[in-house]
């Protein structure tokens, strides 16, 4: 299943128009309208504010020998409605990015980093994390989808380094009758 959505995801990316979700070129461009504030895009919830996280979730940042660039874990479920804390550890030997948002977004930001390779993001939905350091996002999980989280720093994408958020409804537990 992971191939098949890896393999539509790239398709997206090669065939959708540039497009940006809150980042600037560092050629001294405007910055974009951030999507998570825009009507009509995809509902992806909002930047939480820290003071009621509900979870944290680790996550690791490494590369392999064989070349993959991996986020591990890189399946989550989410309640809906709950505040998360990621906590992303860069272990690996390159710097790389957690940029959280639709597979449409997410598909569309990557052909916009494409074309601007040097371009800087100013986003609550994006952190850079430096080899060997820790960085933090904090998100409020307001709406039931499915997202993506990804590294859109050129080929690191296609090396591996993505991963899938399943925001859910909470599911009471059934009672015995």
């Amino acid at each position: 299943m992971k191939n098949f959505l890896r393999t539509c995801t790239i398709a997206l990316a090669l065939v959708l128009p540039a497009f940006s979700v809150g980042a600037s070129s560092g050629k001294g461009q405007q910055p974009h309208a951030r999507a998570f504030e825009v009507p009509g895009h995809d509902p992806i919830g909002k930047p939480g504010d820290g003071s009621s996280i509900d979870r944290t979730i680790e996550i690791s940042i490494r590369e392999t020998e064989s070349g993959y660039m991996l986020f591990e874990p890189d399946a989550i479920q989410i309640e809906s409605g709950s505040v998360v804390q990621f906590s992303i550890r860069n272990t690996g030997a390159l710097d790389h990015e957690f940029f959280l948002g639709s597979f449409d977004e997410v598909a569309k930001h990557q052909q916009w980093m494409r074309e601007h390779p040097d371009m800087q993001h100013d986003s609550a939905n994006s952190v850079s994390i430096p080899s060997g350091q820790n960085a933090e996002l904090i998100w409020d999980f307001s709406d039931m989808t499915n997202l993506e989280f990804v590294c859109l720093i050129p080929g690191h994408r296609e090396a591996g380094m993505w991963g899938v958020i399943i925001v859910h409804d909470h599911l009471a537990p059934k009672s015995k009758d």
